[in-house]
């Protein structure tokens, strides 16, 4: 049959930059899209399973570690993506700059036509009244959904979604966003195609 009954994508790295986890850890900071009891290792698989146009999808998330040291070995998933989702935690500044400074560079280079989501994550923590003090004594704030959005118009993204994988808000959302951009990147070849979406996280 030229449409089997099930669909698998492949998704590569959920990276994370390695400011979050131990230092020399081989175990990198878990990604902000997944539950927290998930402990990656440095190349960790995952299958979220989806319906979409009322056939069951599976989309299979390489979680991987994005310290410097493996900035040779990351490339190596990055062929036939077909999405990519830049992450960043919204109340850690650093970790937004990153999109625009580090992953988008890199994406950029390695896979300049793939559609790229930006996700805003942890936006639980925008009220944690003692962290959103932290950051204000080093004068800075959470990031905001507006700012959420000026990034991802200054990355090309062809979305910005936000959630919150603790409350898991809006968590569906952000891999259905993903399935339906795959499923426009792939057009008609897409049903007979292996589908990668990677995910980014910094």
């Amino acid at each position: 049959a030229d449409r089997p009954e099930s669909r698998q994508e492949r998704a590569p790295p959920g990276l994370g930059s390695g400011e979050d986890g131990q230092p020399g850890s081989p175990h990198p900071p878990p990604c902000p899209l997944l539950p927290q009891s998930y402990t990656p290792t440095v190349f960790e698989r995952l299958t979220v399973n989806l319906q979409m146009k009322g056939k069951p999808l599976n989309l299979q998330i390489w979680d991987t570690a994005g310290q410097v040291d493996y900035d040779r070995l990351r490339p190596l998933f990055y062929p036939d993506a077909s999405v990519l989702l830049l992450c960043f935690d919204v109340t850690s500044p650093h970790s937004f700059d990153n999109i625009f400074n580090r992953w988008y560079p890199e994406v950029n280079h390695f896979c300049k036509k793939v559609p790229i989501v930006v996700v805003g994550c942890k936006t639980d923590l925008r009220k944690d009244k003692s962290l959103v003090k932290k950051l204000r004594k080093n004068r800075l704030e959470p990031v905001t959904y507006h700012r959420g959005q000026e990034m991802a118009r200054s990355v090309g993204a062809v979305a910005y979604l936000e959630c919150s994988a603790l409350l898991q808000e809006n968590v569906h959302a952000v891999f259905q966003e993903a399935a339906k951009v795959a499923l426009s990147s792939r057009s008609r070849n897409f049903w007979r195609r292996v589908t990668r979406i990677c995910c980014m996280v910094t």
